[in-house]
């Protein structure tokens, strides 16, 4: 292939799910036209179906059920319908994200003879799954250092590219119409969780909500904790939620659910409690963050321990300690009791984001990936 002809690219994901990987995924799309990658997306649909579509990305409906692999009439089936998109839109390059969905693109792709690209979001994919997917001929690309490791160790090779941030969608700016909804005084801090109420993530959000309570209830202190995110615990946070609220005598932790646009709730956190891709997206908003992941604590991501916090990719992927309760307690009193602090994190913060995230540059190395590829 000529190095400057566009390529016709087939993006393959689970769902159009509100999550990390497909606000990743979805920013690729936007970035890749004005580098010659025309993309296509093949999966299941969900929230994010819109967005897309206003991106200018194509959509095909295909049932690719996630976690576990399908009956064999299933499987079937899905590999016959994406082989022919693959055919009908002559895709040069296919690029997936999960398993074992993805493994059901991957084998389509072969048998035509078509590149596979995936990338690894973390370092929670089954080994055998991983096998199946390098048995597949997949290239690997992974987003951190801790799951570039962790492939290693199971006899993977891979290519590191960053998640990137659109720095004109995730911006500083008021907040101030989304406090008078959410009836939050002037004044009063405001602690933003944004997060999959699922696994590990599930149990830290729980540990801040309690955190809160206890810094209400025996400091005084005049804080709301707003939960953005869903995921199959959202029901028991819900509950822990109504509990502490009913203790307090006020409504000072709501749930929001899954948000379409983040950046108004990044903008209305004094902090923000996150990791991976969340606490980048805050950084860019010019937001302090605490990181707190899948894996476990890291703490607040401040100028003397930026590259530290990458390595860590903010806890999700590795981390220095388990998260506690009272750990988080002590960290959310440290840093709100400063508006000095917050400011500066939060204008420091965005400046290495900026200088390290963007997603044109991120666009710019998976292209010249599939370049390689493609030769």
């Amino acid at each position: 292939m000529r190095p400057n002809r566009r390529i016709r690219l087939l993006m393959v994901m689970d769902s159009l799910a509100v999550g990390g990987t497909e606000t990743y995924v979805l920013s690729l799309v936007k970035a890749f036209p004005s580098l010659g990658v025309m993309p296509v997306y093949a999966g299941g649909t969900g929230v994010m179906y819109e967005t897309f579509v206003r991106a200018g990305c194509p959509i095909h409906r295909v049932e690719l059920k996630a976690e576990q692999l399908m009956e064999p009439e299933q499987q079937e089936q899905a590999e016959n319908a994406l082989t022919q998109i693959m055919r009908s839109r002559k895709i040069d390059l296919v690029h997936i994200h999960q398993t074992p969905s993805g493994l059901y693109a991957a084998q389509a792709a072969r048998k035509l003879g078509i590149p596979v690209v995936f990338t690894v979001h973390g370092a929670y994919y089954p080994p055998d799954q991983l096998q199946l997917m390098k048995a597949a001929g997949c290239t690997f690309v992974c987003v951190s250092l801790p799951v570039q490791a962790y492939l290693e160790r199971q006899g993977i090779s891979s290519q590191l590219i960053a998640n990137g941030i659109d720095f004109d969608q995730y911006r500083p700016e008021s907040s101030a119409a989304l406090r008078a909804s959410l009836r939050i005084p002037e004044g009063e801090k405001v602690v933003v969780y944004a997060s999959r109420l699922a696994w590990d993530k599930a149990t830290v959000c729980g540990m801040l909500v309690r955190a809160a309570r206890t810094l209400r209830l025996n400091e005084a202190m005049p804080l709301h904790v707003i939960i953005a995110g869903s995921g199959n615990q959202a029901g028991a946070i819900a509950e822990l939620a109504e509990m502490v609220n009913v203790e307090c005598n006020t409504s000072f932790v709501q749930l929001v659910g899954s948000q379409m646009q983040m950046r108004d709730y990044y903008n209305l956190g004094d902090l923000v409690v996150g990791t991976g891709r969340v606490a980048l997206e805050a950084m860019a908003c010019g937001k302090p963050v605490l990181a707190i992941g899948n894996h476990g604590y890291f703490g607040f991501v401040e100028e003397t321990v930026f590259a530290e916090a990458w390595h860590y990719y903010f806890g999700d992927h590795d981390s220095k300690e388990r998260p506690s309760e009272q750990r988080i307690g002590e960290a959310i009193r440290e840093l709100l009791v400063s508006a000095d602090k917050l400011e500066k994190m939060g204008r420091q913060g965005q400046a290495w984001a900026r200088a390290n995230f963007q997603i044109r540059d991120k666009a710019f190395q998976m292209r010249q990936l599939y370049n390689s590829l493609l030769r």
